[in-house]
């Protein structure tokens, strides 16, 4: 028995669905009846397995998918996959358009994801949505994938995350007081730890970084806009323009009023020692 659940393409950028539905394959003598491909798309495509076996064909080998796993299909890829004579699958597919990253989340042909099968349950039921099917199905697709995030998070990856958020943080208040110690806690985490991960991720401890990060838009705001030194200052974070002045020759080489024209061909990066 399969259900095709018919979805209109609406062009979404981000997460974009195509295509759903759900199938309980028959046990049949001869398996290949309940085989697709090789076939090859340009799109995700998602099964999850509620229950049963069967192989998946992949370009790197063969997988078999069981109960609480997810097969990917990747676009432009060519697969072929074949349920169980004796006992086939039955599953939910989703396939979708992504301009999103998903390569740290759906980086394995096959996914174990048992915690998952509420997600597809309620794509196989969307077919009883009339009006707004499609966002509905995102939503379960967002869901999805952060559940998958959190799982798949190594150490590694873990570490990544708080740099970057760090990162953000730094990028979108540089213009405010920062203290490294808030930072840490409002990412429960140790300032010393912290700071060695932003060092090991960044190349800098988060002090330097946030330095340089307030320097090198002083920079451009001194070359696109034609804005005294003292008013850049404050417009970046400093309070004090002497300091500013000071920081800004360790980094540039040369004072911010030299700069307004442009940095000198000769003139170089001079990070310096970390205040």
């Amino acid at each position: 028995m399969r259900k095709d659940i018919l979805l209109e393409d609406r062009k979404f950028h981000d997460i974009n669905p195509l295509e759903c539905g759900w199938q309980q394959c028959s046990p049949i003598r001869y398996s290949i009846r309940n085989g697709y491909g090789p076939f090859t798309r340009s799109y995700y495509v998602l099964h999850y397995v509620f229950s049963g076996h069967g192989v998946y064909h992949t370009p790197k080998g063969d997988f078999s998918p069981t109960e609480g796993q997810i097969f990917v299909i990747y676009p432009h890829e060519e697969t072929t996959y074949i349920a169980d004579s004796k006992d086939p699958w039955h599953y939910c597919w989703v396939g979708f358009e992504s301009a999103l990253d998903l390569s740290a989340i759906l980086s394995s042909y096959v996914i174990t994801a048992s915690e998952c099968a509420h997600i597809f349950r309620a794509i196989s039921d969307s077919n009883y949505i009339e009006s707004g099917r499609e966002l509905y199905i995102c939503s379960k697709l967002y869901e999805l994938f952060s559940l998958l995030d959190r799982q798949s998070n190594s150490i590694q990856n873990r570490t990544l995350r708080y740099v970057r958020m760090a990162q953000n943080y730094i990028k979108n208040n540089y213009q405010q007081e920062l203290r490294v110690d808030k930072l840490a806690e409002d990412l429960n985490l140790d300032r010393c730890y912290f700071s060695k991960i932003f060092r090991k991720h960044t190349g800098k401890s988060p002090q330097r970084y946030v330095v340089d990060f307030r320097l090198d838009m002083a920079a451009g705001l001194l070359i696109r806009h034609d804005m005294p030194p003292c008013e850049v200052a404050r417009y970046v974070g400093y309070t004090d323009s002497a300091n500013f002045s000071r920081m800004f020759r360790k980094r540039f080489g040369i004072p911010p009023s030299a700069y307004r024209g442009g940095p000198p061909k000769n003139a170089s990066l001079h990070t310096g020692r970390e205040e």
